[in-house]
C-alpha cells in the first residue's frame, strides 16, 4: 500500500511540474494522451518586454509643439484657399542698366560709362492675394537722379543725368514652406520713362565754361521675371526680397535692367 501512495505521489508532483512548464495532455480520439508544450517559457519570456519605457518629458513637449504646428499649418492652409486679402506696400530697390546702342546714351567714344548705370529707386504697391497660391499687383516705382561727370579729352567735361518712373502689374505665385514663410514668382509688364540731361563745360583760362545742354527722353515697354521670398511676421505684417530681370521690347536705348528689392506689405 505504501508503495502504491508513494507512485501516486510521484505521479502528482511530475504531472503538475509538467503543467507548470506549459504541458498538457490532450486526448487523440482513441482514448490514447499525448503529451503537448503550450509554449517554451524561456522563448515566451524572451520576446515580452520587461517594462515599455515612456517618452521623456522634453520629447513629448516636442511632439506636442509638432503636433501644434502642423495643425496651426492645415488650419491656415485651409483658412487662405478661398479668401481674397487686399494689401498695401513699400519698397526700395537697386536697379542696374544695360545700355544700348543709341549714341544718346554712348560718350564720345562709344563706350557705356556716359550715364551711370545704377540707379536706386522706391515703389508704391497695392494687390491682393486671391488663395494661398496667387494674387496680382499693381505698382508706380521711381528712381533718383543720378549724376555723372565725363571728361571731354582736354576740352572740357560733360555732366550727364538719368533717372526713370515706371507703372505697371506683376502676376504672384506664392508657394507656402510654412505658415511663416512662402516662395513667390511674378511675371509682370510695365511701361519705363526715362529723363536723361546734360551739361557741356568747355575749359577756358578763367576755368569751366558752361557752353551747352542737352536733354533726351525715352521709353520702352519691359517685361518683368522675379523670384523672392515672404516672410509673414504677423498675420497682417509681411516682409518680401525679390530679384527681376526686365527685357525692354525696345532695346535701342536700354537693353535690359536687373533689380534687388526689399519691402514689407501691410495685409488687410
Amino acid at each position: 500500500m505504501k508503495k502504491y501512495l508513494m507512485l501516486a505521489g510521484i505521479f502528482t508532483v511530475l504531472t503538475g511540474n509538467a503543467q507548470a512548464s506549459g504541458w498538457y495532455y490532450e486526448d487523440d480520439g482513441y482514448n490514447r494522451y499525448e503529451a503537448r508544450q503550450q509554449y517554451n517559457n524561456q522563448d515566451y519570456y524572451s520576446k515580452q518586454p520587461r517594462y515599455q519605457q515612456l517618452p521623456s518629458s522634453a520629447s513629448r513637449r516636442y511632439q506636442e509643439r509638432q503636433y501644434t504646428r502642423s495643425q496651426n499649418m492645415n488650419t491656415y492652409q485651409s483658412a487662405e484657399t478661398n479668401k481674397i486679402r487686399p494689401y498695401i506696400g513699400l519698397d526700395v530697390m537697386t536697379t542696374t542698366m544695360d545700355f544700348g546702342e543709341n549714341d544718346v546714351v554712348k560718350d564720345y567714344e562709344g563706350r557705356d560709362n556716359y550715364f551711370k548705370d545704377n540707379l536706386n529707386a522706391f515703389s508704391i504697391v497695392g494687390g491682393a492675394k486671391f488663395n494661398k497660391n496667387f494674387g496680382i499687383e499693381a505698382f508706380y516705382q521711381k528712381s533718383g537722379e543720378e549724376e555723372n561727370k565725363v571728361e571731354d579729352y582736354g576740352f572740357g567735361y560733360d555732366i550727364s543725368n538719368i533717372e526713370y518712373t515706371t507703372y505697371g502689374l506683376d502676376f504672384q505665385g506664392y508657394i507656402p514652406l510654412s505658415q511663416e514663410f512662402e516662395i513667390l514668382a511674378s511675371l509682370g509688364i510695365a511701361q519705363y520713362d526715362f529723363e536723361t540731361s546734360e551739361q557741356y563745360y568747355m575749359d577756358t583760362p578763367s576755368g569751366p565754361e558752361r557752353v551747352g545742354d542737352g536733354n533726351k527722353d525715352f521709353d520702352s515697354l519691359g517685361v518683368r521675371l522675379g523670384i523672392g521670398g515672404q516672410y509673414n511676421i504677423t498675420d497682417h505684417i509681411a516682409l518680401r526680397a525679390m530679384a527681376r530681370y526686365i527685357h525692354m521690347t525696345d532695346d535701342e536705348y536700354i537693353k535690359s535692367m536687373t533689380e534687388l528689392s526689399l519691402g514689407l506689405r501691410y495685409m488687410f
